[in-house]
C-alpha cells in the first residue's frame, strides 16, 4: 500500500484532483472518530466546514452503514449526498424495495426475540435495528475472532438467509439481494455522471468499495492493512481533513506548501 500523503500519494491525488470524480467517504473511524458511545460520533467543526468546502466544488457523499436518519443529523449539510445502512438506502433506492427490506428485518426481530434470544444474551450480543437492516455488536477482547465467528453461525440460522457484513465488533445483516456500498456507491456516481469515484474508509465494511473492478479510481483506507484492497492508506483517522484539504486546494490551483505533512 502507498501512504497517501506521502510524494507518490499526493500525486496521485494531484491527477484525481483534475478529473470529474465522485469523492464518497465513509463516516465512523473515517470521517469521524471512532468512539465506544456511538451516539456521540460526530464531525469536527473544522472536517465539517472543509468537507463542505470540497462538496461546493465536486459531487461528495457519505457512505455508512448507519441508517440515514441517524446519519444525517451527524453529517450536518455538509455534503448533499448519503448512503445508508451499507448502501441499501441511497438516493436512488426505490420505496418498493425498502418496503421489501423492512419487512424482512421485521420477521428478523420476531426470530431474534424468540429462537435465538437465549443465546445471543449468554454472548452479551448487542442487537441493533436499523430498520432496513440489523447489526449485532460485541465487546472486544482477546477472543473476539471466537466470538464473532460463533455469532456468524447463529446469524446463518434467520429465515430468510442474510448478507452478512462483519465490521469492527460487529456482524451486520442485510437482506438477501440487497445493494451493497460498493454498488450504491457506483451507481451514483454513473447517476451524477462522474468518470470515477474516490473512497475512503476504514475497515472490513469498506472492502466492499475497494474491490469494484469498474468506476473506483482510487481506494484509501484509514491505517495500514496489507490484506485491504485499497492501494493506498491512512496512517490515522487524523488525517482526513489534510486530505480534504489538498483536494479542495488543488481543485482552485492554490498553493499547498502549508498543509499539514508536507
Amino acid at each position: 500500500m502507498i501512504y497517501l500523503l506521502s510524494d507518490e500519494g499526493r500525486h496521485a491525488l494531484r491527477m484525481v484532483a483534475s478529473r470529474p470524480v465522485l469523492y464518497a467517504f465513509d463516516f465512523d473511524g473515517t470521517l469521524a472518530k471512532i468512539s465506544p458511545d456511538r451516539g456521540g460520533v460526530k464531525l469536527s467543526f473544522s472536517t465539517h466546514e472543509w468537507l463542505r468546502e470540497l462538496a461546493a466544488r465536486a459531487p461528495c457523499a457519505v457512505v455508512s452503514g448507519r441508517a440515514l436518519s441517524d446519519l444525517t443529523p451527524r453529517v450536518n449539510g455538509a455534503v448533499p449526498y448519503l448512503i445508508g445502512n451499507h448502501g441499501l438506502e441511497s438516493p436512488l433506492t426505490s420505496a418498493a424495495a425498502l418496503s421489501s427490506a423492512e419487512q424482512v428485518c421485521l420477521g428478523w426481530m420476531k426470530q431474534v426475540e424468540t429462537d435465538l434470544a437465549e443465546p445471543l444474551k449468554v454472548a452479551g450480543i448487542e442487537v441493533e435495528s436499523k430498520r432496513y437492516t440489523l447489526t449485532f455488536h460485541y465487546y472486544e477482547t482477546d477472543e473476539s475472532a471466537r466470538v464473532q465467528a460463533a455469532l456468524v453461525l447463529l446469524l446463518n440460522r434467520l429465515k430468510p438467509a442474510p448478507q452478512l457484513i462483519c465490521g469492527k465488533a460487529s456482524v451486520n445483516t442485510l437482506p438477501p439481494g440487497s445493494t451493497r456500498k460498493g454498488d450504491a456507491a457506483r451507481s451514483l456516481m454513473i447517476h451524477l455522471r462522474r468518470a470515477g469515484l474516490f473512497f475512503v474508509g476504514d475497515d472490513e465494511t469498506d472492502e466492499d468499495v475497494f474491490g469494484l473492478t469498474e468506476g473506483l479510481i482510487m481506494g484509501v483506507r484509514v491505517g495500514q492493512q496489507a490484506e485491504s484492497r485499497a492501494q493506498y492508506y491512512l496512517k490515522h483517522q487524523s488525517e482526513i481533513e489534510d486530505v480534504i484539504r489538498f483536494l479542495v486546494h488543488r481543485i482552485d490551483r492554490t498553493p499547498e506548501s502549508h498543509i499539514r505533512g508536507r
